[in-house]
């Protein structure tokens, strides 16, 4: 896989955008991994387990790690059909914009998707 997505498996909004990068992986080019799993620690020893449920990571064929806003770009422009955002995120000063947004939705991601210990019986839509 040339390119590793590492999102927080705990996490609906996360599971959703890793379906989302799943659906639209026409070449299947990315491969998703639960940051938390013993597989990410093992492949990925770099990124400590508080990092890797900090942020989204994304990790390239060549090994560099992006993280946060700029990981979401990354991913973006693997994705054919969404890479004319990922072009949005080359912008100047785009991605300087972006990782505030991008920080205050991952530090409320459970707020925005719901508890995942409480609303996975579907009592919290």
């Amino acid at each position: 896989m040339p390119y590793t997505m590492l999102y927080d498996g705990n996490c609906r909004l996360c599971r959703s955008q890793a379906s989302l990068v799943a659906a639209y992986d026409e070449h299947h080019q990315i491969e998703l991994i639960d940051a938390s799993s013993a597989e990410a620690r093992a492949r990925f020893p770099e990124i400590t387990p508080d990092e890797a449920m900090g942020q989204l990571h994304v990790v390239g064929p060549d090994g560099t790690i992006y993280r946060g806003a700029e990981a979401v770009r990354e991913l973006l422009l693997q994705l054919p059909a969404l890479r004319g955002l990922g072009e949005l995120l080359r912008l100047p000063g785009a991605l300087t914009l972006a990782q505030p947004v991008y920080e205050f939705v991952a530090r409320n991601r459970y707020l925005f998707g719901g508890n995942p210990t409480t609303c996975d019986d579907g009592s919290c839509r």
